[in-house]
């Protein structure tokens, strides 16, 4: 027979284990109430916590859009007008413009006909990546232009990139482009009419430059555009005026209309490697959405941005999604939504605000680019503006959250 202090203990374990079952059980029947418990258990991380990989300044400040190299050797940036093209796996501690095999300069420091660089993004083989600019009224006369220009990576005979070809479109703004997975075609919503509203969507054939095919949709301005993984599709969101906002799945072979999701427009729609997942940011709302890429249900809404994220990212085998804002940033695991990695930029020293991310192909990295303030410590030979980018380990930060 039992003590009676060894049978009031045992009691004791009992009722606690009992008690933390049953917080469990209710705490996964409310939506959101076991993520609050986890990120209360294993609070996310602060960049600050971490030193970057590498860093590096651009010409200029208020960097727009960045992309990573499939192979992860090349970083492509905008500032300004102003293309940089950086070699990432140089030996030295601030990494820099592509160098030729024989040592001499071969800078990639393209300059775009206008300044506002809304998309900058490699095709997923990497033999090209895409740069859109768009006019700015007051710098640009006054007129509504955009500008595409095609690069070709050719690193493998000595030189980083060269333009391939170019693309003046006049009378509308391109908010995004995509390249097919197969690198056969690149494609932009190239005419708008706004009543009745309709835009044509344009593709262009990658070796010849001309027109093989094209779509047009009773919709208005094209938000976002992206092809499904195995190339048979074109997603698009659009935001009307008169119709409803909506994202539309186009099947490529007919043109036609397979699947419509009544959504508010959003920004950097993105697939999954495997195609099981599809993101995409809020373009009004301070929100991530994620989808099953292949049911299209709605899988989870993120919260915890200040603002509508200015750049939203999917890691390739969907397992996380990065946000920002101009202050806030933020990693989440898709399955649990838990918060791996969340900072805020008057919070740290070293940023004054972030601007665009992306995680490399292989997952090991995380790609930041943002504007730092004079007096950071990565700042030690201050250029022309304070725009730079940083490259961290992200297998080092996801090792370090789940310690």
């Amino acid at each position: 027979m039992l003590p009676i202090n060894e049978f009031i203990t045992m009691l004791d374990k009992k009722k606690k284990t009992t008690l933390t079952i049953s917080i469990l059980v209710i705490m996964s029947m409310l939506p959101g109430v076991l993520t609050d418990a986890w990120n209360l258990v294993s609070p996310a991380k602060s960049l600050d916590e971490f030193e970057p990989f590498k860093t590096s300044y651009l010409q200029g400040g208020d960097t727009k859009s960045s992309d990573i190299s499939p192979d992860g050797k090349f970083i492509a940036s905008s500032t300004g007008r102003t293309v940089n093209f950086w070699d990432v796996q140089s030996n030295d501690e601030f990494f820099g413009y592509h160098v030729m095999n024989d040592g001499s300069s071969s800078t990639v420091k393209d300059r775009e006909p206008y300044r506002n660089i809304a998309d900058i993004e490699f095709s997923a083989i990497g033999n090209y990546y895409l740069v859109c600019s768009n006019s700015n009224n007051f710098y640009d006369g006054g007129i509504e232009a955009s500008h595409l220009t095609l690069y070709n990576m050719t690193h493998s005979k000595g030189v980083a990139s060269k333009v391939f070809r170019t693309h003046q479109i006049n009378g509308i703004f391109i908010e995004d482009t995509a390249i097919s997975p197969d690198e056969t075609t690149y494609v932009a919503c190239t005419e708008i009419t706004a009543n009745p509203e309709s835009c044509n969507i344009t593709f262009w054939d990658i070796e010849s430059g001309d027109v093989v095919n094209s779509i047009m949709s009773n919709n208005y301005m094209a938000t976002s555009i992206t092809f499904t993984p195995d190339g048979k599709s074109l997603v698009a969101s659009f935001d009307n005026d008169i119709n409803p906002d909506r994202i539309v799945f186009f099947d490529l072979e007919s043109g036609d209309v397979f699947k419509t999701i009544e959504e508010r427009p959003v920004a950097d729609l993105q697939f999954s490697e495997d195609g099981e997942v599809l993101v995409a940011g809020s373009v009004y709302r301070s929100e991530i959405i994620i989808w099953n890429g292949t049911t299209y249900e709605e899988m989870h809404r993120l919260k915890g941005m200040d603002l509508s994220p200015d750049s939203t990212a999917l890691s390739s085998d969907g397992k996380y999604v990065m946000g920002m804002d101009f202050r806030r940033l933020i990693v989440w695991d898709t399955d649990s939504t838990r918060k791996i990695v969340s900072s805020r930029s008057q919070k740290l020293d070293f940023v004054d605000a972030f601007r665009s991310g992306t995680f490399s192909d292989d997952g090991k990295y995380i790609v930041i680019a943002l504007d730092a303030p004079w007096e950071s410590k990565y700042i030690t030979d201050p250029p022309t503006g304070t725009g730079m980018v940083f490259i961290y380990d992200f297998e080092g930060i996801l090792d370090s959250y789940y310690d």
